[in-house]
């Protein structure tokens, strides 16, 4: 289980992109929800080391190091690490003989010295696997029970489940192994880039894009912990998002992951949710999983419109079962309370008020920040304005991802009441409200996917109006399995949001030794995020 032990020696930490540094380096501010950290002078100093490429030195630093992290504010950066004797790699999958030669053939260029385990594997595969080297185990050939069965047959520390397909790139294994250097990491999650589509087909390559931003398995270029539904729990917290495709969307798929074997108790009865189910349970328990970034896996893209339309839908589709095993009051989208009201105001066609909620809120929690903090007030209205588009961000992803049915009627009964206005002051009102939700939830529907192709995924495979209305099939499709799951699960808990209180008070975590150093850091960390 992690600790809250001094962060390892050999470890580097690097600060979160979302983090600014204020008054000449004392005062760290980022997080989601935002939080403020005041330095002590000798944490300033160690700070601009690490960002100098130093790492911590000495239990104190050490410390400090190990609540950033776990505040969500830094990272840590652990050197490469070779698997040696300590891993071994498990191919598992379908996507047949050609797929399987490509991953053993990489495998066994990037660490000849490992002799993969495939399972599943009969006929061709079975002829190629043997031909690299690899043990071929029986089993089914993929899902979840493939990738129990893997874990049973690796007796190594350390088992890198791989998709059959996937293509590592040079050093992708060592960088994830690194983490483990420290005791308290249960599991890895390398970064899953899909590859460019080599068809000549306009639609296929449209799809491809959309699908590699909408259901696609990279969760962004930024590292991070792994939480349950994305969230914080009450002594970690998330770091701040960017935007990036996977950073807000807790249930991309894992197509590859290096995990600690000894507690790695797959549930294979979930299927297609048995992976996330069992970071999320790692986290939960107290062990740290990662997000590297930095180890790479490049994915075959999806091209078929319906192999698209059935990821959406699976993806959807695990909501309800993680529900049910996680706790349905987490498994909402995560905003303030204000966030939350602001919300409900906006969707009931009154954006003023929305708007009026969400500056009250936004007060508070700059009022909070520059109070207990001392944080000058334009990084205090920064911060709070990023954590305003978040919530709205969430808004809308949870418009797409649970409520596209209603959003949907919502637009289709605003262009309605459009074309029925004169017939009555009384009626006209009405259908002025109406047609302002119908405003709303076309928004909410139709800009983000605006604003993705704006940000260039796709620019050169799809025109914005292919995009959008892809992107909107795939809405559909993941809302469809989202109420299909909660059907099966009787909870509608991932439709709800999940409110949390943004109070002054202190981290509801604190060092684990006292001395001079540990008051230190309990001094400098008094977060303003307070959960629960």
């Amino acid at each position: 289980m992690a600790s809250r032990s001094p962060l390892p020696p050999g470890l580097g930490v690097e600060i979160d992109r979302s983090v600014r540094l204020a008054d000449e380096g004392h005062l760290l501010l980022g997080g989601c929800p935002p939080r403020a950290v005041r330095l002590a002078p000798p944490q300033v100093s160690a700070l601009i080391r690490w960002l100098s490429g130093a790492v911590p030195a000495g239990a104190d630093e050490g410390l400090l190091a190990r609540d950033l992290i776990r505040a969500g504010l830094a990272h840590p950066s652990p050197l490469p690490l070779p698997p040696g004797r300590t891993a071994e790699v498990a191919v598992v999958g379908q996507a047949g003989p050609a797929a399987l030669e490509t991953t053993l053939g990489l495998l066994a260029a990037s660490h000849p010295e490992l002799r993969p385990v495939v399972v599943g594997a009969t006929g061709a595969c079975a002829w190629i696997a043997r031909r690299h080297g690899a043990r071929v185990v029986p089993g089914p050939p993929g899902g979840a029970q493939a990738r129990a069965v893997a874990l049973g047959a690796c007796s190594a520390e350390f088992v890198a489940l791989v998709e059959s397909g996937a293509r590592p790139t040079a050093g992708w294994l060592d960088t994830a192994l690194g983490h483990f250097s420290d005791p308290g990491v249960a599991a890895v999650v390398p970064r899953a880039l899909t590859d460019r589509p080599r068809t000549p087909a306009p639609l296929s390559r449209a799809v491809a894009a959309v699908a590699a931003h909408g259901a696609g398995p990279d969760r962004g270029a930024d590292p991070g912990a792994v939480l349950p539904w994305g969230h914080g729990t009450p002594d970690q917290a998330r770091p701040g998002a960017f935007g990036d495709q996977g950073s807000d969307d807790p249930l991309r798929p894992v197509p590859v992951l290096v995990v600690r074997r000894s507690v790695a108790d797959l549930d294979p009865g979930l299927g297609p949710a048995a992976e996330l189910d069992l970071l999320w349970r790692l986290a939960g328990g107290g062990w740290s999983v990662r997000y590297e970034p930095r180890s790479r896996v490049r994915m075959p893209p999806t091209t078929d419109m319906g192999d698209y339309l059935r990821a959406c839908f699976t993806s959807g589709a695990i909501a309800g079962p993680l529900a049910r095993r996680h706790g349905g009051r987490a498994a909402g989208p995560e905003v303030s309370w204000a966030g939350a009201a602001a919300l409900a105001l906006a969707a009931s066609g009154r954006p003023g008020a929305a708007l009026a909620a969400g500056a009250l809120g936004g007060a508070a929690v700059a009022a909070a920040v520059c109070g207990r903090a001392r944080a000058p007030l334009a990084e205090a209205v920064r911060l709070t304005g990023l954590d305003l588009v978040r919530t709205a961000g969430a808004g809308a992803r949870a418009a797409r991802a649970g409520w596209w049915p209603v959003a949907a009627a919502a637009v289709v009964a605003g262009t309605v009441a459009r074309g029925r206005r004169g017939a009555g002051a009384r009626r006209s009102a009405r259908s002025r409200r109406v047609a302002r939700i119908a405003a709303v939830s076309g928004a909410a529907l139709v800009l983000p996917h605006l604003a993705a192709w704006r940000r260039g995924r796709g620019v050169t495979l799809a025109g914005p109006v292919t995009w959008t209305v892809l992107g909107a099939a795939g809405d559909a499709a993941r809302s469809l399995g989202a109420w299909w799951g909660m059907a099966g699960a009787l909870s509608a808990a991932p439709l709800v949001p999940r409110p949390v209180a943004v109070v002054a008070g202190a981290a509801p975590w604190a060092p684990v030794a006292e001395g001079a150093g540990a008051a230190a850091v309990r001094e400098s960390v008094p977060a303003l995020v307070s959960r629960h």
